[in-house]
């Protein structure tokens, strides 16, 4: 299985339902993805400047159904759409391929 994390700053202007509706919208329209989740980053503000405004991850059961994300028409119009109302993002790809033997799950 691998995961796809990416996690957005937005610019001030930014039509943040739009953003959302957006990128919510990419699960129906590519194949692969096996699980969804984008929110709003919810602690308190610390002062510190390391946190993100959005973050998604999303799972896929293969690379190759990562791959068929990234390069999916949809996702490349959603990334057009999108990165004009973000200031800054990283993104990191992680193969689960280990066992959690302390919560008894396994990811091949």
């Amino acid at each position: 299985m691998f995961r796809h994390v990416s996690l957005y700053r937005m610019v001030p202007e930014a039509d943040l339902q739009a953003a959302i509706d957006i990128l919510n919208a990419l699960p129906a329209k590519v194949p692969g993805i096996i699980n969804w989740t984008l929110g709003a980053h919810r602690s308190p503000p610390s002062g510190r400047s390391g946190h993100w405004d959005y973050g998604l991850v999303c799972d896929f059961r293969s690379f190759e159904d990562l791959q068929t994300y990234n390069s999916h028409p949809a996702h490349f119009e959603a990334v057009k759409a999108v990165l004009p109302m973000i200031s800054a993002h990283a993104i990191c790809d992680l193969s689960l391929t280990r066992i959690n033997k302390t919560f008894g799950a396994s990811w091949v």
